[in-house]
């Protein structure tokens, strides 16, 4: 089980202070194309209080002009589910569910296309992303209160992806039916459930849920790619998804709210203020590993609830990132050092930019940040049992041998996100281990993996997609 100390090292006194690492922030910014970024990093002290540190950069809409201050709020993504998690797991500390606690019992009318196989869906399935439903599902269900409760009676027609408890496929449908769980065991709307029980008790500020209240703040606008050179990317035409999706991926806010509220995860579900949010033990509980991904990832070790577990170097990170319409939000937590990393960007070059600029934090640091395993060529390779179409309800990817040691991949949305058109990728796939490749899509450097369960072959891209042709 994961511990925390009392024993804090300060922070470097220049750590994002000064016109070096002001430069740094803008340099890469440039570089990867990020319109507007933030970051920030936040240092637990032995008095139990908190150094909070932060840069921006830039501009929140490119069409607007409008600057990035400390207090633009800009789209968390699947950073939510972490919080979605919380929530459940405050209900955990009530006693009013397990993880072994079938979702059924709790929302007696949930059923997908394979009745039978709902039933065996349990909550602990849904934080860990194990529960086998083909989770990236945006349906359309209005901006009403009744949203999510919508969105749970058309799982109705859903398919799973893989068996229930079986290999990990991250699942955006199974957060949303945590939020309903919620919402049930609450009484109220999961917007309010959160506020209730995380933002009002942790005191923060500048933090919405909802796409309504964006005009009320400096808001990010994200950036999607035009297809050009330049300008690379241009403002997208669509500001946030549809509000069913709210748990799994909806929260937008500061720098200084998604740290605040990470703090209290480094001090074992008490805030800063001394609101206590968690139980320890949950909070620690909700770090422990459910899903092992070892031999799949050479840096994502495992998924715990809510929170994804990184290797840095002989450190284990406690984390979660997301993608949103052209933005991208990134969160990694040390609880051994009371330490947290945010960086907040529109563009899909945020990505890109995070890697660099999290080296040169590690590095003053004395962190290893994480890195992709070197590409060996000289691992064999069985092409024609690897190559072939692969499919989800959103996406296909189809991988042809190159025969030159290397198999090409291409990336197609199926769907459109948010009414979103999405160009196809197409990027190499070098070998990086047994069944196991890096490739370079939407921004991202990407391992991507075979996996083989139950007479089926998927690959793995932190969703499994399985083999159809």
């Amino acid at each position: 089980m994961t511990t925390t100390t009392a024993n804090y090292t300060d922070l470097p006194a220049a750590l994002l202070r000064g016109a070096d690492w002001q430069k740094l922030v803008d340099d890469l910014a440039a570089k990867h194309q990020v319109p507007g970024v933030t970051v920030g990093v936040l240092q637990l002290t032995n008095d139990g209080g908190a150094d909070i540190r932060q840069i921006h950069s830039g501009v929140a809409s490119l069409k607007t002009g409008v600057e990035v201050t400390d207090d633009t709020l800009h789209q968390f993504g699947s950073i939510t589910k972490a919080f979605t998690a919380t929530l459940i797991m405050q209900l955990l500390d009530e006693g009013l569910l397990t993880h072994d606690t079938p979702v059924v019992q709790l929302l007696p009318d949930f059923t997908l296309a394979d009745a039978e196989a709902a039933k065996k869906i349990t909550v602990g399935h849904l934080l860990s992303h194990t529960s086998g439903i083909d989770g990236d599902l945006f349906f359309e269900t209005g901006d009403n209160d009744d949203c999510v409760e919508k969105y749970v009676d058309l799982l109705s027609t859903a398919t799973l992806t893989s068996r229930t408890g079986g290999p990990l496929s991250y699942c955006n449908a199974g957060y949303v039916l945590l939020g309903r769980i919620v919402e049930v065991l609450r009484g109220t709307v999961w917007d309010q459930a959160l506020a209730d029980h995380i933002f009002t008790p942790l005191g923060l500020e500048n933090i919405i849920t909802k796409a309504k209240d964006a005009p009320l703040y400096r808001t990010a606008v994200g950036h999607i790619p035009t297809g050009q050179e330049s300008p690379k990317y241009a403002p997208a035409p669509v500001w946030s998804l549809t509000r069913s999706l709210g748990p799994a991926g909806l929260i937008t806010g500061t720098a200084t709210s998604l740290l605040t509220w990470a703090a209290a995860h480094l001090r074992d579900g008490l805030g800063l203020n001394g609101a206590r949010i968690l139980s320890d033990e949950s909070a620690r509980l909700m770090r422990e590993r459910r899903a092992d991904l070892t031999g799949l990832n050479s840096i994502t070790t495992g998924w715990a609830s809510g929170w994804l577990l990184e290797k840095w170097g002989s450190e284990t990170a406690v984390g979660h990132d997301g993608t949103t319409l052209g933005q991208a939000a990134f969160l990694d937590t040390f609880p051994t050092r009371g330490l947290a990393i945010a960086v907040l960007g529109n563009s899909p070059g945020t990505p890109a930019f995070e890697r660099e600029f999290k080296a040169a934090v590690a590095a003053e640091l004395g962190l290893t940040a994480p890195d992709e395993d070197p590409v060996d060529y000289g691992i064999p390779m069985d092409a024609d049992a690897i190559v072939g179409t692969y499919e989800s309800a959103t996406q296909r990817f189809v991988l042809t041998d190159q025969g030159d040691g290397n198999i090409a991949v291409r990336l197609s949305p199926k769907s459109a996100l948010g009414g979103v058109e999405s160009a196809a990728e197409i990027a190499v796939m070098r070998p990086n281990g047994p069944d196991r490749f890096i490739t370079e899509l939407l921004g991202y450097v990407l391992e991507l993996s075979i996996v083989r369960d139950d007479d089926k072959q998927y690959l793995y891209m932190s969703r499994l997609f399985e083999k159809v042709a």
